[in-house]
């Protein structure tokens, strides 16, 4: 049965969390910019002006909020990577999306959006590697579908999805102006924002988190006693050189 579009409606945009109002729950699109953020979620709504879009790489500048009739959220975050906007503002973004990602409790999901065109690039591998450092719960969607040669989809989906760390199959393809997938991506948003039932584990606290990259930290840290046999192993290696 096919999901029907979204009723997202726009809320507020704001510069920080802060300026955020509380959900129910949230899903955060994130992406370099000019991957299609605001085009996905005019999709997913089918509506053409809900989101600003523009060929021009960077105008989305804050945090935007957009709310369905049940009180969860989809946010829509500025993007990284080449923008035209001032310096002076692109500077306030990390501190911006970091706060979000980071500080907002009820984050259920972050949708990692990569442009199957280009692949996935250094930023968007870092961003990656960033999401998942802090245990963030992400999810790649491959935007631009209709813009790979269908002779090339098959070796792109391995590529793009070995680039992630994933394999196709946790790689889902959409395109906005094809509608491709659109269906698909509407019933996953709702699944990710659905309440957690009882028994199944909540979306980690940023408490919860922090203690998760202290933890790992302390397992990639060598113990002295590890230290000094590789001290050891290493003046045996002089020895015998």
């Amino acid at each position: 049965m096919a999901t029907p579009p979204l009723p997202l409606r726009f809320v507020l945009s704001g510069a920080r969390v802060e300026d955020l109002p509380p959900t129910r729950g949230e899903v955060a699109i994130v992406g370099r910019s000019n991957v299609g953020k605001s085009s996905l979620i005019n999709a997913i709504a089918n509506r053409k002006g809900l989101a600003k879009v523009s060929k021009t790489p960077g105008r989305t500048q804050l945090l935007n909020l957009f709310e369905l009739p049940d009180g969860t959220s989809v946010l829509d975050l500025p993007g990284y990577g080449f923008a035209n906007a001032p310096a002076s503002v692109r500077a306030t973004w990390p501190e911006m999306i970091e706060g979000y990602l980071l500080g907002r409790r009820n984050l259920h999901a972050v949708i990692a959006l990569i442009d199957a065109e280009v692949g996935p690039t250094r930023n968007d591998t870092q961003t990656l590697a960033w999401l998942r450092s802090h245990g963030l719960p992400v999810k790649v969607v491959a935007t631009k579908h209709d813009k790979v040669k269908p002779s090339k989809r098959d070796q792109r989906r391995k590529d793009l999805a070995e680039g992630c760390l994933l394999t196709p199959a946790d790689v889902l393809w959409v395109s906005a102006a094809k509608g491709v997938n659109i269906d698909e991506l509407r019933s996953r948003i709702l699944t990710w924002l659905a309440p957690v039932e009882d028994g199944e584990p909540a979306p980690p606290t940023r408490k919860q988190r922090a203690e998760a990259r202290a933890a790992e930290a302390a397992r990639s840290t060598p113990t002295p006693d590890e230290v000094d046999a590789v001290d050891a192993e290493y003046d045996d290696e002089d020895e015998w050189n």
